[in-house]
């Protein structure tokens, strides 16, 4: 299990969350269900950050004001409150933390990760003096070679979950329709945006750029991919570094002049696609999702949710972390309805023709909040092992209730 605290920062009074495999966050606007996974986000690549440095022959020193230049420029300081604020990250044994005190940031992390560090420079020191003896051996695979030892290092003191390459897709991804080549250039010169805008371009356009790959390539999932064209109703091709969605009645749309939900969805589509593929090679992935449901009808949410489910269910070790934060109730009950197919422990033939086993989902997967007015509700239901129908039933029960007071106003106007 994983666990976050934070304290006094990005609008959140104090609150704590415990994560699973799937992590959904509901809530309005301006809650801090961004906050959170943006977090989350910045704590689980600091290993990441270690082995870089480590490669890089950083000293402890070097590291450390990185980490704080990038939260800082993660959660720029105009954003912070003027109060003290705390924010804490746990995992197995180990710790990091980032807070400010008396309008000083301090960053700092448990002894097994300042162990994992010295463990790295020594397997680095002694590999590359025993590669580079072998002058047959090119530079990129002694490179390479101490990577995969540094990060196995990793794994046997942490856990596998420490390595997982993480994946964020954020809300107004869009953007990248208008931008269909050369992303990453254009993103390098443009370091006012978003920086997790930046980095989602960043590995966004190396998935476009073998998308037509997998596609052509006889493993291809096709129910995925019929999802796919169901959720954008219509098919994408990518032509001469140009995006193009294919409807039925054969129009070729560029995605500059294709409607919003199309343009906000593609992105997340390609990923998922992508992922979907690689999944089977056993890697390890955290990918979050910010607002799946932008833009789109119901029954195109619930496809997102589909494909998610596949995308976790084709990782055969579970090495695949999901979190989304959404607005859409409707995300909420495609979810539960994979859940209810997946506590099924009979009748299973019957469950699999309404639910593909490919989609089914476990209950002990799953972590569950909302939040609204700095208060965190866990949704799970622990009787019936399934998401609570609170937040649908509160926001249907005051629609209903503003329409019986309408129906009394008509009614009294006829007596």
């Amino acid at each position: 299990m994983e666990y976050i605290y934070i304290e006094n920062f990005g609008g959140i009074k104090k609150m704590d969350f415990e994560f699973n495999s799937i992590n959904i966050l509901i809530g309005p606007q301006g809650s801090g269900k961004s906050i959170t996974v943006k977090l989350l986000y910045f704590f689980k690549n600091f290993t990441n950050e270690i082995v870089k440095s480590i490669e890089s022959q950083e000293s402890k020193r070097d590291l450390d004001k990185k980490q704080k230049d990038t939260f800082i420029t993660f959660f720029p300081k105009e954003s912070w409150s003027k109060d003290d604020f705390a924010v804490s990250y746990k995992f197995n044994e180990v710790e990091i933390f980032i807070k400010k005190t008396n309008n000083k940031l301090f960053f700092d992390y448990s002894d097994n990760l300042k162990k994992i560090q010295n463990k790295g420079k020594k397997i680095y020191n002694d590999e590359k003096l025993k590669l580079s003896e072998n002058r047959k051996i090119p530079s990129f695979r002694i490179k390479r070679e101490i990577n995969e030892k540094i990060q196995n290092c990793i794994k046997n003191d942490l856990g596998d979950i420490a390595t997982y390459d993480q994946f964020f897709i954020p809300a107004g991804r869009s953007f990248f329709a208008n931008i269909q080549n050369s992303i990453f250039s254009f993103l390098s010169d443009n370091r006012s945006l978003d920086p997790f805008l930046i980095e989602f371009g960043s590995f966004y356009e190396t998935f476009k750029s073998f998308y037509n790959d997998i596609l052509t390539d006889g493993k291809s999932d096709k129910e995925f991919d019929e999802l796919i064209s169901q959720v954008l109703n219509s098919n994408y091709i990518r032509e001469k570094e140009k995006d193009f969605l294919v409807h039925k009645d054969s129009r070729k749309v560029n995605l500059t002049n294709a409607s919003s939900g199309q343009q906000e969805t593609l992105p997340l589509m390609i990923i998922l696609k992508a992922l979907n593929y690689i999944n089977s090679r056993g890697s390890g992935f955290t990918l979050y999702i910010e607002e799946p449901e932008a833009h789109l009808f119901p029954t195109a949410q619930k496809r997102i949710i589909q494909l998610l489910s596949r995308t976790f269910n084709n990782n055969t070790n579970k090495k695949f972390q999901i979190f989304v934060t959404t607005h859409s109730p409707y995300v909420l009950s495609s979810f539960n309805n994979l859940i209810y197919a997946g506590n099924f422990s009979e009748k299973t033939e019957l469950v699999a023709k309404i639910v593909p086993t490919k989609e089914q989902l476990k209950s002990e997967y799953f972590r569950v909040y909302s939040i609204k007015n700095n208060e965190k509700i866990d949704l799970m239901n622990n009787e019936n092992n399934l998401i609570s129908q609170s937040i649908l039933d509160s926001v249907s029960e005051e629609i209903s209730l503003e329409f019986d007071k309408l129906l009394d106003i008509e009614f009294n106007d006829e007596l």
